[in-house]
């Protein structure tokens, strides 16, 4: 899970370069880019939320909220990469028990 956290921090500093390099330097593309980065950057935040609940769905949402942020997303897709096998491997391991 610090993995992913780590992940999404990293996508809020992209989201934070992008608004002061369109505040600053009225950079237009940053501005179209903007609203997108922190759109997906609050949807790997959502996955980390529901995460708490259902670990598969929030690492999905994790995956989903760091494709955008490529390379540096990276971090927040292997994270909720990481959780989502650990879920699969802790329902593999209920089965094999039942």
């Amino acid at each position: 899970m610090g993995l992913a956290i780590g992940g999404i921090i990293a996508n809020w500093f992209a989201v934070l370069i992008f608004y002061l390099n369109s505040s600053l330097n009225r950079d237009e593309a940053s501005q179209i880019v903007l609203p997108f980065a922190i759109i997906f950057a609050l949807i790997a935040t959502l996955g980390l939320i529901v995460a708490t609940n259902n670990k598969k769905i929030g690492g999905i949402l994790i995956i989903i909220g760091s494709i955008f942020f490529i390379p540096l997303g990276l971090i927040g897709v292997f994270g909720g990469k990481k959780v989502v096998s650990q879920e699969n491997a802790k329902s593999l391991d209920e089965r094999r028990n039942f």
